[in-house]
């Protein structure tokens, strides 16, 4: 009789189903989607030759939607220039969507100031 209890303990050991996983319970809670708010960010103020260039943007996430700048306009040569040259700068980074833009011929100033005081903006919009 003893050889036989071993045997038959083991049998009805893998005759019972394990049990489930404790994690296969508990099902696991959705993460809450992340509420992206769009927000609008003033850059600094740089300053030109020609007088300051101040950038806003206007971001949701990480999508820049519109950016807008102030310019000088004291100067009538300036003024012929920045109106030209803003607009494009506007195109460069929506498409490019960030600081990294081309800079306008003949505008080099005002797009280097136009590109510092996006990208502190930008810098400022992700914090």
């Amino acid at each position: 009789m003893h050889k036989s209890i071993p045997a038959v303990a083991s049998a009805v050991a893998l005759a019972v189903p394990a049990a489930p996983a404790v994690g296969a319970l508990v099902k696991a809670k959705p993460k809450p989607k992340k509420k992206v708010v769009t927000r609008t960010v003033q850059g600094p103020s740089v300053d030109m030759r020609w007088g300051p260039v101040q950038v806003t943007v206007k971001v949701k996430g990480t999508k820049i939607l519109d950016v807008s700048a102030t310019y000088p306009t004291d100067h009538p040569k300036s003024q012929f220039i920045n109106e030209q040259a803003i607009p494009m700068l506007r195109s460069e980074v929506l498409t490019a969507q960030s600081a990294q833009i081309d800079l306008i011929g003949g505008a080099t100033m005002t797009s280097q100031a136009y590109a510092m005081s996006l990208q502190s903006a930008l810098d400022k919009a992700k914090a």
